[in-house]
């Protein structure tokens, strides 16, 4: 049972890093564009958020 558990395990790690690389990278990006701008890190948490 514990070969089949540690399988079950390795494929959901896999599936969730495989979900996730898109975002990774998609959130790079963002930080990046934002660098570029000249937008601090920590500006960015004392903008107003508006709807």
């Amino acid at each position: 049972m514990t070969p089949a558990l540690l399988m079950a395990r390795n494929s959901i790690i896999y599936w969730v890093n495989a979900w996730l690389a898109p975002l990774e990278c998609m959130f790079d990006m963002i930080e990046s564009e934002l660098a570029r701008r000249g937008v601090a890190p920590d500006e960015i948490d004392y903008l107003p958020h508006t709807a």
